[in-house]
Formats: structure tokens, sequence, C-alpha cells
């Protein structure tokens, strides 16, 4: 009776060098299929990949061995232009005597061409099978093109294939849409807590992310919209004199005051004689990074603000994807509470931004396309986020029943 045998792992090539390890040449590989990880429900968990099959009696496990070894034999003879040798037994083969063929050279060589096939013959064995529904295979192109991490095309094509049967999953329409739905809910958006007092707002992050025209957009849609909240500017941007200049003529254009401190107390005394406001805006200086003893001086400074400050982190839109999840890490000891994406305008791909928002839990708040001030920002929606998009379909009045979302700047426009 045969023995069967299971094995999984987190990828083809881990399965594949497992079962080669366990059993060798005796191990018959029949099927694999993937197996969905625990994820949020049910969705962006692990995938594991199983293989299960038979393992080969000896007779069968020495024809096997016999029959590579003719095929490589075969291969090497026919690239040095020889004959090709009739088929030998175990027996014959091993009673060759190797003299026979040639010099200590002429053997190495027939050893090197020995291990290029095996080598040549592991890197297929190890290549994952070819996506078997066209219609999925046209989405992972169309999500790479946007720049989504492998690891998230992956989760949104295994959810569909989960969700569906192989014949809905022919429906591009339907697939496709429901690819949009699931992107949408990858992300968490924030919701904004009611505190006593006045709301304290700090934007950190990188140098030249739109920072101060990101406090200027904010006070305006709240300082001068209909319900003309009490608004303050307070700038620990004080040593570069252009960006403490910046801040100050928006604040003097829009009648908003706006005060630079330098140091822990002057910032605790500024927060204190804002007590009247609803909304406190704190814009700080960019730090890189990699620069982690200024980021850890900022973190104190701002502690100045009190434990009910809200920490926001800007982060542009064209930052490369090797840097992305480096600045967010970064920045963890600020204990942001939302991101705020900025300059939506001059890149035409934010996968990589949805996969690093999704893999790491962080609400989104706001986005920004744009110097104009205050019609460039807008409160974070999934239909924003889908919109931004290329090439995905999905069924736009539906979604926008589903996911309603505030115009902060309709006013103006």
């Amino acid at each position: 009776m045969p023995q069967y045998f299971s094995e999984r792992g987190k990828s083809h090539l881990e399965v594949i060098e497992r079962i080669k390890s366990k059993y060798g040449d005796r191990a018959n590989i029949q099927f694999h299929k993937t197996i969905p990880a625990p994820g949020i429900m049910g969705l962006f968990g692990k995938v594991n990949f199983e293989y299960r099959g038979y393992l080969r009696n000896v007779n069968e496990t020495r024809a096997v061995q016999r029959s590579r070894d003719d095929e490589s034999r075969a291969a090497i003879l026919a690239a040095n232009g020889k004959n090709i040798p009739p088929v030998r037994t175990i027996s014959e083969t091993a009673a060759v005597d190797l003299h026979a063929s040639g010099s200590e050279e002429q053997i190495g060589e027939v050893l090197k061409e020995l291990r290029d096939l095996k080598g040549q013959l592991a890197v297929s064995a190890s290549t994952p099978p070819a996506e078997p529904f066209p219609v999925l295979a046209e989405l992972s192109e169309l999500m790479d093109e946007n720049d989504f991490d492998k690891a998230y095309t992956s989760s949104i094509l295994n959810a569909l294939r989960n969700k569906f049967s192989a014949a809905d999953l022919e429906n591009r329409e339907l697939v496709q849409h429901e690819a949009a739905v699931m992107i949408a809910g990858s992300v968490s958006y924030f919701q904004q807590e009611i505190t006593e007092g006045p709301r304290i707002f700090i934007l950190v992050g990188p140098t030249g992310v739109g920072k101060t025209t990101t406090i200027a957009k904010l006070a305006a849609v709240n300082g001068l919209s209909g319900k003309k909240a009490a608004v303050r500017i307070i700038t620990v941007d004080s040593f570069r004199i252009g960006a403490r200049a910046q801040v100050e003529t928006y604040g003097e254009i829009m009648g908003i005051p706006v005060n630079a401190v330098d140091d822990y107390d002057e910032l605790r005394k500024q927060i204190a004689l804002s007590s009247d406001a609803d909304l406190i805006l704190v814009d700080t200086i960019g730090k890189s990074p990699r620069d982690e003893s200024r980021i850890e001086e900022m973190r104190e400074l701002l502690s100045a603000c009190g434990e009910t400050a809200e920490v926001h982190l800007a982060l542009s839109a064209t930052t490369k994807t090797s840097d992305l999840k480096q600045i967010m890490t970064r920045f963890k000891s600020f204990r942001y509470r939302s991101v705020i994406l900025t300059k939506l305008d001059e890149t035409t791909r934010i996968g990589n931004l949805v996969s690093a928002l999704s893999d790491s839990e962080t609400p989104l708040s706001y986005l920004t396309d744009g110097q104009s001030v205050p019609v460039d920002i807008a409160v974070a929606s999934p239909l924003r986020l889908l919109s931004r998009l290329k090439g995905l379909e999905y069924r736009l009045a539906e979604l926008e029943e589903q996911y309603p979302a505030a115009d902060l700047t309709a006013a103006w426009r």
C-alpha cells in the first residue's frame, strides 16, 4: 500500500525543498494548493502552500534515478557534439571506466554540466504555476502597475478565490468591483475623538512633505468655513526663516494668530495661552528618518502639548517604497494617530501607500493634492482612495452610496 505525504510552507520553494530534503527521489508530487491563513475578516492573512503526494517504492525510485541520469548524460554529450549511447542499466553504468572517456579535464567539464543541469531543474521546480483564471491574472498585472506590494496583491487574489466560484472568477466586472471593495476596506479611516478643551493637532514628518502648507489648509477649512472655529497656529520650525515666514503669511491672510516657539517651556506657555481656542495646529520642523536623536528631541519638546494632543504623520505620495516603512517605523515614537497623504498630484501610483497603511493598520485622515489653500485638501475616504488607482473598474454609484464623504472645500469651489 503506498505511503502518502503532505507538506506546507510559506512559499512554493520552501515546500519543495522540504520534500526533497525529507523524501528525496522517493517523493512523487501529485498536486498542490494555497491555504489561506487567518487575517482581518479572512483577508490579508499570510498564505501557505500545501503539496501532497506519495512515496515511490524502491524499484520506482531506481527507475526515476536511472532516467534522470540518462537524460543528463544525453544532454551533456549532445552539447559536446557526441553520439548518445544506448541506455544502460545501473550495473552497466557502474562498470564504465571513467578514464576511458578522456582526460581529467573532460571529466571536470562533465561534472560542471551536471551541476548546471541540476540547478536548472531546481529553478524549474520552484517556479509557481501560472494563474489559471485570466481575470485574476489581469487584476494581478493591474495591481502591479499601481505599485501594490506583492504580498498585498496575493492576499486580495486569494480572498477572491475563496469568495467566488470558478464560474464567477470568469466575470471581470464582478471580480474587479469586489477587489475595489476589498482594497477600500483594507484601510481604516481616522475618527476624531471628542475631548474637553481645545483640540491640539500636531503634524510631524520628514522634510519636504508639505507639512506647513497642510497646516494652512486645515486652518482655513476650520477657521474660515461656515462654523468658523477659533483656530491658533504654533510653529516650532523657527530655525528655518523661510518656513516661519510662510506660515506667518498664511496666518495674516486668514486672520489666524501664529506664534513661534523654540523650546519646551515656550510651547507649554503658548498652549496654555490658547486655551480659549477650538483648534490648535502645531507645525513642526522636518526630520530625517535616519536622524534618531533629533527625532527624539522633537518628541520630548512636543510632550509639552499634553496627553490629549493628537499627533499625525505627513507622508508624501511620492515616497519610495523602500523608504516608506522606514519613515513610518522611525516616527512611531510619536504615537501618531493617523497618516495624511500629501502631494497626490505628483504621482500616479499609490498602491505601495495602500499596502503600507493596510499592513501597519494605521488610519488615514486627509488627502492633499496641490498647493492651493484651502482647496487642495479632502477628508480621506474609501472612494477618494480608489479614485487614485489606475485601471480598476467598479460600480461608482453603488460605492458612493456605500461610502459617503464630507466635502471640506465646497464653499471655495
